[in-house]
C-alpha cells in the first residue's frame, strides 16, 4: 500500500509549528523593510540615526514618560508656578534617571524666548520639536552619554536595519509564501489520516463552529491588543530581548489560533452540512419548531371547530370589518377586501368542481382517477383524499375479486384433473378385470386399482383437512416440546427415504435447550410436508439444510434445498391451493400440503414463508417458545403415515 506520509501527525504538527515560527519571522522582517522604506534606504543614502524614524520613535516613547510626569507633578494653578515646578521635575527626572536623550524647554509655542531648561550640548543632534500643554519641548540625541535606555535599543535596530534592509523584502516576501503554502498544506491535510480515505473529524469539530470561531477569534483579537499595548508601553520596536521574545511568543500564539481556525473549517467543509453543527442553526432550528409547533396547534384548534360554526364565525368577522371599513369611509381597504373575498369564492368554487368531477370519474368506473388535493382548503382537502381512497379502495377490492375468480376457477380445473386421473384408471381397470384375464394380470389390475383408490382417498383427506384448517375447526392441543427432539425423530424418520432421493441432510440445532410450545400431531404434519417436497422435488445428490435458531420468543424452523425442476412461479403462489412447482403437474401430490402446512402453523400462533431465488427453495416458519420447565420436556409422538 502506498505510504501516506503527508498525512502523518508528526508531519502535521511540523508544519503547524512552521507557521508558528514563519508569523514572527515576516512581521520581523516586514517591519524592517517598512521602516527602511519610509525612511528612504531604499534607492537612495540611509539617513544618520538621529534622523531616522527609529530614533524618533524612541524619543516619543521617553517624552511621553515625561509628559505623564508633567501631569502628576504639577500641583499648581498659576501658569508661571506650573512652568516652575515643570523645570524643576525636568531637572530632577534627568538626573534621576540617565538617559541619552536631552531638551529645552520653551514656556511657548514654537522657540520664541529664552528656554527655562536646557541641558543638551554642542554637537547633539536635533531630533524633533515636541508641543505639550502650550509648552515646546526641543528634543536632543546625546550619544556620548551611554545610558541603556530606549535610544540604545534604537540604535542596535537601527544598525540591524542598516545591515539587512537590503535582504528584508525578500526575506519578508519568503515568509508570506511559506506562510501560504503551510496554508495550503493545513487545508488539504486536516481530517486526513494514514490508510483511511473518509474525512475523520477532531476534538475541534465537536464545537459548535460559531461559538468556536468567536473564542477563536476574541482570543486573536486579546492578543493582538496585547501586542500593541506592549509595542506602546515598551522598547519593544528597538530589540529589547525580553520584550522581543513575549512579542515573538504572541505571534505564534495568534499563528496558531488562526491556523487551528483554518483546519476546523477545512474539515467541517469536506465533512458537508458545517451548519447544523453551529448555535445559530439549532436556536434557528428550535424556533421554526416553536413557531410550527404553535402554527400547527392553532390550525387544530380551527380545525376542530365544525364548519358550519367556521362559516357562521368568518362570516361574522368579515361583515364586522367590512362595517369598519365603511363607517371609517376607508374605500381603498374597502375595495382591496372586496377582491380578495372574489378571489377566494373563485378559489372554492374552482376546488368544488374539481371534486365533482373526482365523484364524476368514480361513478363512471375510472378508479385510477385521483384528485389532486394540493392547495386545497382544509375541509375540501379532506373530502378529496376521501375520494381518492375510496377509488384506491374498490380498485384493490375488484383486483381481490379477480384473483378470487381466477383461484376459483383454478382450483376447479385442478380438483377436476387430480379426481379425473384416478377415477379414470379405476374405471378403465375395473372394465379391464370384467374381461379375460390371467391371474397375473389380474394381480396387476388389483394393485393398480389399489393405488389410484389411496391417491382419491388421500386428495379427499386433504380437502377436508384444509377445509377444517381454513375455518379453525381443526384441534390443537399445544404442550411443550423439545425443539431437538423433534427435528432429531422427523430427520430420522425420513433418514430413508432421504437416502433414496440422494440428499445429504445437513441439521444446525443451537447448543441452548429450545422448548416450544406447539401441539406434537401438527408440528409431525408440517415437517413431514417440508421433508416429504424435499424428498420429491429436490436435486440429486445435494443437500439439505435444517436450521433451527431462536428470534426473540420465537423458535425458527429453515429448510433450503436446491429445485430439481426451474421454480419459475413466485413463492407467494407456492402457498395457493393446488399448485405444484413442476408446472406440467405430473409428479405426485395434489399441490395442498404447503397451504396445509401455513394454516397448521398459524392455528399454533407462528408464522409460515417461503423463499425462492433462483433454484434455492427455502421454507421457514415459527413457532412460540416456552421458558424452562421444572419437569422433562413431553416426548413428541411417535410420527404417523398420512
Amino acid at each position: 500500500m502506498k505510504r501516506e506520509t503527508w498525512k502523518s501527525f508528526w508531519v502535521k504538527a511540523a508544519v503547524f509549528l512552521l507557521g508558528m515560527l514563519l508569523l514572527p519571522a515576516a512581521m520581523w522582517y516586514g517591519t524592517m523593510t517598512a521602516v527602511a522604506y519610509i525612511d528612504g534606504w531604499y534607492g537612495q543614502t540611509e539617513p544618520a540615526f538621529p534622523e531616522s524614524t527609529v530614533c524618533r520613535a524612541a524619543a516619543y516613547t521617553q517624552v511621553m514618560d515625561l509628559t505623564w510626569g508633567l501631569d502628576s507633578n504639577a500641583p499648581a494653578v498659576d501658569r508661571e508656578d506650573l512652568a516652575s515646578d515643570a523645570v524643576e521635575f525636568l531637572r530632577d527626572y534627568q538626573a534621576a534617571y540617565p538617559s541619552n536623550l536631552r531638551l529645552a524647554f520653551y514656556p511657548t509655542y514654537g522657540d520664541g524666548g529664552a528656554p527655562l531648561y536646557d541641558d543638551h550640548e554642542e554637537g547633539d543632534a536635533y531630533i524633533r520639536d515636541f508641543w505639550y500643554n502650550g509648552w515646546t519641548l526641543r528634543l536632543y540625541y546625546h550619544p556620548q552619554a551611554g545610558a541603556t535606555d530606549s535610544f540604545y535599543w534604537a540604535q542596535r535596530y537601527y544598525e540591524r536595519t542598516t545591515a539587512g534592509c537590503a535582504s528584508a523584502p525578500y526575506l519578508t516576501a519568503l515568509c508570506v509564501l511559506g506562510l501560504l503554502v503551510v496554508g495550503i498544506y493545513l487545508a488539504r491535510a486536516s481530517g486526513r489520516k494514514p490508510g483511511r480515505e473518509e474525512v475523520i473529524p477532531g476534538w475541534q469539530e465537536k464545537l459548535p463552529l460559531d461559538l468556536y470561531l468567536v473564542l477563536n477569534l476574541t482570543a486573536v483579537g486579546c492578543a493582538a491588543a496585547g501586542l500593541v499595548a506592549m509595542i506602546q508601553d515598551s522598547d519593544l520596536l528597538f530589540c529589547d530581548p525580553l520584550a522581543l521574545g513575549l512579542w515573538a511568543a504572541g505571534l505564534a500564539l495568534m499563528a496558531a489560533l488562526v491556523q487551528g481556525g483554518w483546519m476546523t473549517v477545512c474539515v467541517r467543509g469536506k465533512l458537508g452540512k458545517w451548519w447544523k453543527n453551529t448555535l445559530t442553526y439549532r436556536l434557528l432550528r428550535l424556533l421554526w419548531r416553536g413557531l410550527r409547533a404553535i402554527w400547527r396547534g392553532t390550525v387544530a384548534a380551527v380545525r376542530a371547530i365544525p364548519l358550519v360554526w367556521r362559516t357562521l364565525l368568518g362570516s361574522t368577522g368579515l361583515a364586522f370589518l367590512i362595517a369598519i371599513l365603511l363607517g371609517n369611509h376607508a374605500g381603498g381597504a374597502y375595495t382591496v377586501l372586496s377582491l380578495l373575498l372574489i378571489l377566494a369564492a373563485s378559489a372554492f368554487a374552482y376546488q368544488l368542481q374539481k371534486l365533482r368531477k373526482g365523484g364524476q370519474a368514480l361513478a363512471a368506473g375510472d378508479l385510477g382517477y385521483k384528485v389532486d388535493t394540493r392547495r386545497m382548503l382544509w375541509d375540501l382537502r379532506r373530502h378529496g383524499e376521501d375520494l381518492n381512497a375510496i377509488g384506491r379502495g374498490m380498485r384493490i377490492a375488484v383486483e381481490d375479486q379477480l384473483k378470487s375468480e381466477r383461484l376459483k376457477t383454478e382450483l376447479i380445473t385442478n380438483v377436476s384433473h387430480d379426481i379425473k386421473t384416478p377415477l379414470t384408471s379405476i374405471i378403465n381397470y375395473v372394465d379391464l378385470l370384467q374381461k379375460d384375464h390371467t391371474p397375473a394380470q389380474e394381480h396387476a389390475y388389483l394393485l393398480v386399482l389399489d393405488r389410484q383408490a389411496r391417491k382419491l382417498k388421500k386428495l379427499t383427506e386433504d380437502l377436508v383437512e384444509l377445509s377444517k384448517a381454513a375455518s379453525g375447526n381443526l384441534p390443537c392441543r399445544p404442550s411443550r416440546r423439545n425443539v431437538r427432539e423433534l427435528i432429531d425423530q422427523a430427520v430420522g424418520e425420513y433418514s430413508e427415504r432421504l437416502a433414496e432421493a440422494g440428499l445429504t441432510p445437513v441439521v444446525t440445532v443451537p447448543e441452548e435447550e429450545l422448548t416450544c410450545h406447539a401441539d406434537g400431531a401438527l408440528m409431525w404434519r408440517v415437517l413431514d410436508n417440508l421433508l416429504s417436497n424435499a424428498c420429491k422435488y429436490a436435486q440429486t445428490g445435494t443437500r439439505l439444510y435444517v436450521d433451527v435458531r431462536r428470534e426473540g420468543d420465537f423458535a425458527c424452523f429453515s429448510f433450503k434445498n436446491v429445485s430439481r425442476d426451474p421454480l419459475n412461479i413466485p413463492a407467494e403462489e407456492l402457498m395457493e391451493r393446488f399448485v405444484r412447482g413442476d408446472s406440467a403437474r405430473s409428479s405426485e401430490g395434489s399441490g395442498l400440503g404447503l397451504n396445509i402446512a401455513g394454516s397448521l402453523v398459524e392455528l399454533q400462533g407462528g408464522e409460515f414463508r417461503l423463499f425462492v431465488d433462483g433454484d434455492l427453495f427455502k421454507a421457514e416458519f415459527t413457532v412460540p417458545l416456552v421458558g424452562p420447565a421444572e419437569e422433562p420436556a413431553v416426548q413428541a409422538p411417535a410420527p404417523q403415515n398420512a
